[in-house]
């Protein structure tokens, strides 16, 4: 099991993905969230499976999660956010739950005990038949899961905190989980993220350690930033999450490239034991 706050980054596999564990432990990553091809965990193909089960046991980095993506999905603007990500198209409603009920077997043959996903706008109008479906959809996907032990871990931000609330308590999953990411809540222009984070606290197992800009035009996405650098408030954040008593890991997710990405995952780490230091549990 991680250590308490392990520093941990969402990765995903890559041509040599020992040597991207090393890099990271380096780093002092000890903990990732992997996001699994989602047409290996579909096909069964091993090659995916055999090559990160060899990086784990090389380096010794935990997965803490596997991260349930899905072909089609697109976060182009919030229109297609909302015609195509998780469990809300209809269309491909049935496929993504068989899918994810694969990453649940990616899962437990990697030893992993937790899932996260998006899985689309929740209706916040409880009368929506939208979200009458997918409160049925998400409890039996939930009761499947828990025959293998394990989380399913929603990503926060594409609806309010009082409309995800009322969702968590309609579906009444004991397995049922909040990967709270307090980037999305401002990337989506939905909410400030500290009221957020007090309202779904009692469900959150798992953070990211994600910052942004508020969105600029009607029906966009705001812009994410480096850690520290968008309107987060990252120190006010993690001193309220150990307040809360937060003990999990603390994981970076920074969705750019190359070396911009190595340099802005530096800096997020520095930045957190900075953090871990100021306001962690000791204090």
């Amino acid at each position: 099991m991680a250590d308490d706050l392990a520093i941990g980054l969402v990765t995903g596999l890559t041509d040599d993905t020992a040597a991207r564990l090393r890099d990271l432990k380096n780093l002092g990553i000890t903990t990732i969230q992997l996001v699994y091809p989602p047409e290996s965990a579909a096909s069964g193909d091993q090659a995916p499976m055999r090559a990160v089960t060899d990086a784990v046991k090389e380096t010794g980095v935990e997965i803490t999660t596997v991260v349930c993506t899905f072909p089609g999905e697109r976060y182009d603007d919030i229109a297609a956010v909302r015609e195509t990500v998780g469990f809300v198209p209809a269309a491909t409603r049935a496929e993504r739950l068989e899918m994810t009920r694969a990453f649940g077997g990616v899962a437990k043959q990697l030893g992993v005990g937790r899932l996260s996903c998006h899985i689309g706008y929740i209706p916040e109008d409880a009368a929506d038949p939208v979200r009458k479906d997918l409160v049925d959809a998400v409890r039996t996907l939930c009761a499947d899961l828990a025959k293998d032990g394990l989380t399913f871990a929603l990503e926060t931000g594409q609806e309010t905190a009082a409309g995800l609330k009322a969702f968590l308590e309609g579906v009444d999953a004991p397995n049922l989980k909040v990967n709270f990411d307090p980037a999305n809540m401002i990337l989506y222009g939905t909410q400030q993220p500290l009221p957020a984070l007090e309202t779904l606290y009692p469900w959150v197992d798992g953070v990211h350690f994600k910052d942004g800009a508020w969105p600029e035009d009607d029906g966009q996405l705001g812009r994410e930033t480096a850690l520290g650098e968008g309107r987060v408030g990252i120190p006010e954040f993690t001193a309220n999450l150990f307040l809360l008593g937060y003990r999990g890991p603390l994981t970076i997710e920074r969705e750019v490239g190359g070396e911009q990405q190595k340099r802005d995952i530096i800096k997020a780490v520095t930045l957190i034991q900075d953090l871990v230091g100021r306001y962690g549990p000791r204090h």
